[in-house]
């Protein structure tokens, strides 16, 4: 059975990276036979570049429908970004991934199936060791998704190897009850919305996906390590006391 499909984009000074990506989407939507619509939101997260100006620039140049662009500023994190694209999503299902396109959309034909198995959350892994997948990761990710992994622990989610993988699935009436429920919107935002599907009783899969290094990261080793630490240790305890 078909169904209609939102792609979140959070972007964040992405205007060097970004149109090659939606150049892809849209190459894929014009052969798209999986879905009856695909559309594209662009949240630009306050971005001081000219990524606002390049993507309406895009949007005009090749006169495609279903891509649209929210921007506003300041800054907000791109949790904000993600869960105001999930708020603003008319579909059934809803995908989104990271501005550099590191996982190429056509990678959601290996998250589908699960949907239709019954899972309403469905993330894309690094991870996960598959013949027919292709991973090539800096080491420094690598680092920070092993410290990671270990803190997931407190939450009781450490069964998801690769948590913060920027290429996740949900069923769009799961991603709005999220949305409204968050409380995290800086880095560690992919682990409140596990921990939120995981107490909502939502059956969530991983499945391995192809993801290519793309120059222009903003990861960093030591600061981001820091940052994942104190933010699950704030969802940890905000939801033990706010229950």
């Amino acid at each position: 059975m078909k169904k209609t499909l939102t792609i979140i984009i959070p972007a964040f000074n992405e205007e060097n990276r970004i149109l090659k990506n939606l150049n892809e989407i849209n190459d894929y939507v014009a052969k798209n036979s999986l879905f009856d619509e695909i559309k594209t939101i662009v949240i630009d997260d306050g971005s001081t570049d000219k990524t606002k100006e390049a993507v309406e620039e895009w949007i005009k140049s090749k006169l495609v429908n279903g891509f649209s662009i929210v921007s506003y500023k300041p800054n907000k994190g791109k949790g904000y970004a993600v869960r105001d694209g999930f708020l603003k999503a008319d579909s059934e299902l809803i995908l989104y991934t990271d501005a550099d396109g590191a996982s190429p959309i056509s990678e959601i034909e290996k998250l589908l199936p699960e949907i239709d198995k019954g899972f309403t959350v469905v993330c894309g892994s690094r991870v996960l060791k598959n013949e027919s997948v292709s991973v090539k990761m800096a080491l420094k990710r690598r680092v920070i998704g092993l410290v990671f992994h270990m803190l997931l622990g407190l939450l009781k989610l450490n069964f998801i190897k690769d948590t913060q993988c920027g290429f996740k699935l949900f069923e769009a009436n799961v991603a709005k009850k999220i949305a409204k429920a968050q409380k995290c919107f800086n880095f560690s935002f992919d682990i409140e919305y596990l921990y939120l599907s995981r107490k909502m009783g939502c059956k969530i899969n991983e499945v391995p996906i192809n993801w290519y290094h793309v120059k222009g990261s903003k990861v960093n080793l030591v600061i981001d390590s820091i940052k994942m630490l104190v933010e699950v240790l704030k969802i940890r305890f905000y939801y033990k006391y706010n229950t």
